[in-house]
């Protein structure tokens, strides 16, 4: 039996250059909605859609983070139905919406409270279901638009202590594909993104760089390394593009092969 490679460095895909080839259809002219727009994935994707020349409005609760603050900025809660609503008839035709907006909070089940259960699918799921109805329209006017939804592994390896987010995130899947069906007829593309654990300021609060926590993670994935948010913006980018036109209701799973090589759900945060 073949034993994975014992890696003892961190290693990150280099990030491309804004000169890489755009993959087909996402090229500029076109306008971009993301919300989750000052996290770590979230404001990636942003910085990725504004150097290749898209109109791009950022949604968060936050403030844009430094040199970002040239795109179109909304201070809003994905869980306000209204102020949703109001940035929907602020913008035009949406070419691409990206739901990145999400959170945990982590407790065991039996001590989880419904206030903590309740917050992250009200952002996580909830969030994620009205953001992308209050956008349907805009998205029907671009005529061939796509919805991006970011789910997490952990919606399909169940992971102690994250009771509320794995049933979130379960549930976004589950949404995309529902989407998927109702808006086909929009030609409105719906498709997922399951990452699994990415070098996030989030993840990192959880897993110091050098950790036991961290070699486990690295030791147990094909690849060897984590998954890096400007190689994952990449990644969605192309997923969203027209060369996957004939894709949608479709979750990819982004791992590095972690699930696949069975990587230990407890490992997995």
């Amino acid at each position: 039996m073949r034993h994975l490679p014992d890696r003892r460095e961190f290693i990150e895909t280099p990030r491309a250059s804004a000169a890489s080839p755009l993959p087909s259809a996402l090229m500029s002219t076109s306008h971009a909605v993301v919300t989750g727009a000052s996290g770590a994935i979230g404001s990636a994707c942003v910085r990725l859609l504004h150097e290749r020349g898209w109109e791009v409005t950022g949604i968060d609760v936050a403030h844009p983070p430094s040199g970002l603050e040239c795109v179109s900025w909304h201070m809003a809660d994905v869980r306000d139905r209204e102020a949703l609503g109001k940035v929907a008839e602020q913008t035009g035709p949406v070419k691409l919406l990206i739901n990145g907006a999400g959170f945990g909070d982590r407790a065991p089940a039996a001590e989880m409270t419904v206030e903590q259960w309740q917050s992250v699918l009200d952002v996580c799921l909830t969030g994620t279901f009205m953001t992308s109805q209050a956008f349907y329209p805009n998205l029907c006017r671009a005529q061939g638009a796509v919805v991006m939804n970011i789910a997490s592994l952990a919606a399909q390896r169940s992971c102690a202590l994250h009771a509320n987010y794995c049933a979130a995130k379960a549930g976004v899947e589950s949404l995309t594909q529902v989407l998927a069906l109702e808006w086909a007829a929009d030609q409105i593309r719906v498709i997922a993104v399951s990452p699994g654990v990415v070098n996030t300021p989030i993840v990192r609060k959880n897993m110091a760089p050098g950790s036991a926590r961290e070699k486990a993670i690295i030791r147990m994935t094909p690849l060897g390394r984590l998954f890096g948010p400007d190689e994952l913006a990449r990644l969605i980018l192309a997923y969203c593009s027209d060369d996957f036109s004939h894709v949608t209701g479709s979750t990819l799973v982004a791992d590095g092969g972690f699930a696949t090589a069975g990587g230990l759900p407890q490992f997995y945060d």
